[in-house]
């Protein structure tokens, strides 16, 4: 035994007893603090499974099958919540909030932020994603002369006034909305970059319209 380690026994030997006790206590409680927060981080992701699990179609459903309705079905939800979610704070009157979301998520709204996806240098969109807009374009346009979308859309005879929107408002909606459900169905972090373009389009209509959030 060396010098040191018997200098380091005989010093921690005749420690006071109550030391001892205290920075045993200490310890404990650093050790009871850490496994707490480690059950509750583990409890999160659980739940955050869970819930992912909850809200996802049965396991056997294959996206790619999917038809371009079904998935703008679910883009609509996932769209409209993330809207929601976005101008439920700070509080406003009801009925403030429900025209402002009325307001985001109407086919006008979506089409224009749709359009500056489309346009945008920066992100570009893959080949696969391109088809399923292409679907869900075809999937909003009007056939055997039965006219899809809000009849606000149509205001003169022949359905194209540009004032009122027309058809292709309705299908860019379309369109849209079967993107986001796709990438919610099959890569959510796809998905998370696609809404989180939207968000920054919709950052500059708030600005534009002077909307607090």
């Amino acid at each position: 035994m060396t010098m040191i380690s018997a200098f380091i026994i005989i010093f921690f030997s005749n420690l006071p007893t109550s030391m001892a006790w205290a920075n045993s206590a200490r310890f404990a409680t650093r050790l009871h603090v850490r496994a707490e927060r480690l059950t509750i981080k583990t409890a999160l992701s659980v739940s955050s499974s869970l819930l992912d699990q909850m809200l996802s179609p049965n396991p056997s459903c294959d996206p790619t099958q999917m038809s371009p309705t079904s998935l703008a079905y679910i883009g609509d939800s996932v769209f409209e919540l993330f809207v929601r979610s976005r101008y439920v704070w700070p509080a406003r009157r009801t009925t403030d909030l429900q025209n402002l979301v009325v307001g985001r998520v109407r086919a006008e709204t979506q089409s224009k932020i749709f359009r500056r996806l489309l346009s945008s240098e920066i992100f570009e969109l893959t080949k696969e994603e391109r088809n399923i807009i292409s679907r869900g374009r075809n999937a909003g346009s009007s056939s055997g002369g039965r006219k899809r979308g809000p009849k606000r859309l149509y205001g003169s005879n022949d359905g194209k006034d540009s004032t009122y929107g027309g058809p292709e408002v309705y299908q860019d909606s379309t369109a849209l909305e079967a993107l986001i459900g796709f990438t919610y169905l099959t890569d959510k972090n796809r998905c998370v970059e696609i809404i989180n373009f939207l968000s920054e389009e919709l950052d500059r209509i708030d600005n534009e319209e002077g909307v607090v959030r």
